[in-house]
């Protein structure tokens, strides 16, 4: 008898131990939450597409190549005008319960963009971002998703799928001749639950596959026309854990399966790096990036000077030629038009050479 006691006990802990879990909004983040984030480095073998019911994930060959970390702040510690806009009360329908701060840049020397905060709101029902801020020029701009944009549904359980429509405007015509709209289309699948083991630790975790739709209207003043990008298409996996607050691990891809950012909570570094000077990027930005047909490269020329824009693959090899000709100095835009489909969906270098001087950055070339 005491055997099949003992046989019971095991056959339930069995259970328990491989048991589906929920993710419920108290899993999820809150105002005064702080995490620490690695930036994962892909290894050989990495099978993003390993899913199901009762799955064995095992990331722990990850390397972390920096990390940084994500606070998430009250409504109230942010700027006065969005405590007012996204006050969280239940009468208003854009209210938000937590805050984090994005990054400050610059376009040009003559626009300051500060005081950058995206805004969530977590309930029973939702997890979801309603809109963000930034002080352009000291001038505080709150922008609302219309709709907004439901990161997930809640609780989520494995099997589950979802879709939602969002999207928002930005009219900065009057200061820096920029007009933005994003149309945005996110569907949620459920796809697994198991265990998932990264450098952080092994956890019970629930698999969400996001797949994200964009479409954006650009206006550029300066240039004197507009345009619709195509469609682009990115993929999010996630792994969510019980009271883990931000996903456990999340990798980023193309819709074509190339990985473009691996990111897994961590702890505190165990070594200190030194810290080396920050060299200015004369590249602004990119935008829209991922895109699928046109694309603007903002970049800041200190005198004027000999300019030449190319594209390069993964390789290092030379693509496409952008241009090549005198500049003067200042804030400039550069089209890069990919509407013939010559550059397949990737990873891709923007190479600027200055005076013969080379600074890149990132483009992320979608379906």
């Amino acid at each position: 008898m005491k055997k099949i006691y003992l046989f019971v006990l095991g056959t339930l802990f069995s259970l328990v131990s491989t048991a589906q879990i929920t993710i419920s909004s108290a899993d999820l983040p809150s105002a005064l939450d702080t995490f620490r984030v690695s930036n994962g480095q892909a290894f050989t073998g990495m099978d993003i597409n390993l899913t199901g019911a009762n799955t064995t994930w095992d990331f722990s060959q990850l390397t972390s190549t920096g990390q940084t970390v994500d606070s998430f702040l009250t409504v109230g510690s942010t700027a006065t005008v969005y405590s007012i806009v996204f006050f969280d009360n239940i009468i208003n329908p854009n209210r938000a319960n937590q805050a984090v701060r994005g990054p400050s840049f610059n376009f040009g020397t003559t626009i300051s963009v500060s005081d950058v905060y995206n805004f969530y709101y977590n309930s029973s029902s939702f997890y979801k971002q309603v809109g963000f801020g930034a002080a352009v020029n000291s001038v505080t701009i709150p922008v609302l998703y219309s709709p907004h944009d439901i990161v997930y549904n809640l609780p989520m359980h494995f099997g589950d799928v979802d879709s939602s429509d969002s999207g928002y405007e930005l009219d900065l015509t009057s200061t820096i001749g920029i007009y933005y709209k994003v149309n945005r289309t996110r569907h949620n699948t459920v796809d697994g639950w198991g265990s998932l083991t990264t450098p952080f630790g092994t956890f019970d975790a629930l698999r969400v596959l996001t797949t994200i739709g964009e479409r954006d209207s650009i206006y550029i003043d300066s240039l004197g026309f507009g345009f619709n990008t195509p469609l682009v298409t990115t993929k999010e996996y996630k792994w969510l854990g019980l009271g883990q607050g931000i996903p456990l691990l999340q990798i980023n891809t193309t819709n074509n399966g190339v990985v473009t950012q691996i990111t897994y909570k961590d702890s505190l570094p165990s070594i200190i790096n030194t810290v080396t000077p920050i060299v200015k990027n004369p590249i602004s930005s990119i935008f829209p990036n991922p895109c699928a047909g046109k694309a603007v490269l903002q970049y800041e020329l200190e005198q004027s000077s000999y300019v030449s824009i190319d594209v390069l693959n993964a390789t290092g090899e030379l693509v496409q030629h952008v241009s090549e000709q005198k500049m003067e100095a200042g804030h400039h835009l550069s089209l890069l038009n990919n509407e013939n489909g010559q550059l397949s969906p990737g990873v891709y270098s923007v190479r600027l050479m200055i005076d013969g001087k080379a600074s890149q950055k990132q483009l992320i070339v979608a379906d």
